[in-house]
């Protein structure tokens, strides 16, 4: 069975002219992989010639007193205009509020301008400097933290300042064509409220941790677009919440040498979703948001060879995402598809991606898995839900393209309740409910489905009783 609701999906089955299967993988031309299939009609990272520069205001601003003030009094529709040889210091300010409804501009790349510069030298610890409301555009800026650069970090010389450039609090907010940088704990976060979040062609470094990241109850789409991201400790990340995810694509994403004082260091990765924290540590087990959707990027090295101290993954998907996690035509950093994409073990297809300096492609790397949807119970979620009476199991499980599926094991509290060669068919299997032990804190239902390969797919949701 097919799945053509979940993404821009591209069957791994139109590359029949190609003369390599997922066993005997060859190398391939870059045509229709990496960032540089870029669309946009920008280039990646923005500035020189970026095409929609904001160079009139309702307001224009040359310094701190005059940016509080317009951003005091804009109102929704109204543009804030940085002067383009501004550079505003906002050392010892937090919590600064860009209001519903307005743009926040600056000229970065009109005729090779670097951009008005924000920046801060000392900012109040674990704050943010901007909150973000809906409806919101920031364009064209610089914005420069109060941290070291990634070679100097040395935490017990100078203590990291856990701070946060901007925190996106509302729906419909656009960050483009900025440079962000010098920040510890992150250069974009998107909060409970943010959704339909678009960050793109801005060029993020030196920022410690998490540029771009999503937290919990961040609702989809959020889209991480046309970037240069340079880290050392991941590029992108999600928080695993159910319902949350996010979509990166034709980004260039750039692993730094980690500082001195970072040996040893394990690496990390550069796509990360996170297993959600609060529901892993009373269940045990583990969600990772509900969609992920990772393509046409291009993964650069700049750490130099010794794998001793330089080793990292591509990607590690932390758990099982509630619907699915999908890695396509993707430069990767490592040779090994095994290093390129980790994840425990259900949820993730991973196919049509090119790996290593030989950039190899593989069509459909042993990574992939079944996918398996819970409709009836539902998914595992932070509360789980109390049913009664008779349960009529509704489970779909997908495999991807030419796969095809060899058995399907449904188990209730460890004990199989079916087994097949898909998966039952709504109704087919009924759970009652007056036979379960109610003293239980919570009923375990898990699918195991294996595909003709021999890889496994497995997911588990809880109901009580």
């Amino acid at each position: 069975m097919r799945l053509f609701v979940i993404s821009l999906f591209i069957c791994v089955t139109s590359l029949t002219t190609l003369t390599c299967s997922k066993d005997n993988p060859v190398a391939q031309p870059l045509t229709g992989y990496g960032a540089d299939v870029n669309p946009t009609g920008d280039s990646i990272g923005g500035g020189n010639g970026y095409s929609k520069i904001v160079t009139q205001g309702d307001f224009v601003v040359h310094d701190i007193n005059e940016l509080l003030a317009a951003l005091n009094s804009a109102k929704s529709g109204d543009v804030v205009l940085v002067a383009s040889d501004a550079k505003i210091d906002l050392t010892g300010l937090s919590n600064i509020n860009i209001p519903a409804g307005i743009t926040l501009a600056g000229n970065r790349g009109q005729q090779g301008a670097a951009g008005p510069l924000l920046f801060s030298t000392s900012t109040p610890f674990e704050s943010a400097i901007f909150y973000v409301e809906d409806n919101v555009r920031i364009t064209g800026l610089r914005f420069k933290g109060p941290d070291d650069n990634y070679h100097d970090i040395d935490y017990s010389v100078r203590p990291e300042s856990k701070v946060l450039c901007m925190a996106l609090e509302g729906a419909n907010i656009e960050v483009e064509n900025c440079e962000i940088s010098n920040f510890s704990r992150g250069g974009v976060e998107i909060y409970p409220r943010g959704k339909n979040i678009h960050v793109h062609h801005c060029y993020l470094h030196d920022i410690h941790a998490y540029p771009v990241i999503t937290l919990n109850k961040s609702e989809l789409p959020v889209l991480i677009e046309a970037n240069r991201i340079h880290w050392i400790w991941h590029a992108t990340a999600g928080s695993g919440y159910p319902g949350t995810g996010y979509e990166a694509r034709y980004n260039i994403i750039v692993r730094e040498p980690a500082p001195d004082s970072w040996q040893p260091y394990d690496g990390s990765f550069a796509i990360d979703m996170h297993d959600y924290l609060q529901v892993m540590q009373e269940t045990g087990y583990h969600i990772a948001g509900d969609i992920l959707n990772i393509h046409h990027n291009t993964f650069i090295n700049n750490a130099g060879s010794d794998p001793s101290v330089n080793t990292s993954l591509d990607a590690e998907v932390r758990g099982v995402p509630r619907i699915l996690a999908e890695f396509h035509q993707n430069i990767f950093l490592n040779s090994n598809p095994a290093q390129a994409v980790v994840h425990l073990n259900g949820n993730v297809w991973v196919y049509d991606n090119l790996y290593g300096p030989q950039r190899t492609l593989i069509p459909i790397a042993l990574q992939t898995t079944p996918q398996i949807l819970f409709v009836q119970p539902p998914a595992l979620d932070v509360d789980i839900p109390l049913l009664g009476g008779n349960i009529a199991l509704d489970i779909k499980v997908n495999v991807l393209n030419t796969l095809e599926l060899k058995s399907v094991l449904v188990e209730l509290n460890g004990k199989p309740i079916y087994l097949g060669t898909k998966a039952p068919a709504p109704g087919e299997v009924i759970i009652d409910t007056s036979t379960l032990d109610p003293s239980l804190p919570y009923q375990e239902l898990t699918v195991t489905a294996t595909d003709t390969r021999n890889v496994v797919g497995k997911h588990t949701t809880l109901f009580k009783v």
